[in-house]
């Protein structure tokens, strides 16, 4: 049988995709038909999934891996070659753990998810995805005291300033 490996971003398999937001869900799905090894039972078999570093590290991070996690993919019904996945955490806000069930990543960064099928035909499929910045806006606060609760528009001429910014995309590398 010709395997296929497939990235979607919904749990119903219909939004396949090649970019996901640095915070997101994966679903991951494959299609071989001579895994169905049991016409009795769902079978289930393994993706490994690697996310590598992206350029933002400089040339000393570039294509590093940096998580990698093994994902049980379930077939959907007894007879149907359609296997899986759970839901996929994909963030960038934890330090990267193997198998810890979440893949940890940050912008430019680039997954890959690997199937390799060693009965039959002993085929090896893979589909990628990049991560992309989610886009939020800035908010920018001046105060009048250290405690920052006194906001305020307008200064004396020797006022002293505080500023407040917040910006909640700038966590470009959780590593």
């Amino acid at each position: 049988s010709n395997a296929a490996v497939q990235l979607y971003e919904n749990g119903a398999y219909s939004d396949d995709v090649d970019t996901y937001l640095t915070r997101d869900v994966m679903f991951v799905l494959v299609q071989d038909t001579d895994e169905n090894r049991n016409p009795q039972n769902r079978d289930t078999i393994f993706v490994l999934v690697y996310v590598g570093n992206g350029t933002s590290e400089g040339m000393y991070g570039a294509a590093l891996v940096i998580d990698t996690e093994r994902l049980a993919v379930t077939e959907t019904s007894e007879t149907s070659g359609v296997f899986r996945s759970d839901t996929v955490v994909l963030t960038d806000t934890v330090v990267p753990v193997v198998n810890d069930g979440v893949l940890s990543w940050g912008r430019g960064d680039t997954m890959q998810a690997s199937y390799s099928d060693v009965t039959g035909t002993s085929e090896d499929r893979s589909d990628t995805a990049l991560a992309v910045e989610i886009a939020t806006s800035m908010a920018l606060q001046l105060y009048e005291n250290g405690a920052y609760t006194d906001d305020v528009d307008t200064y004396m001429t020797r006022d002293v300033m505080f500023v407040l910014a917040q910006d909640t995309d700038e966590n470009r590398n959780p590593q």
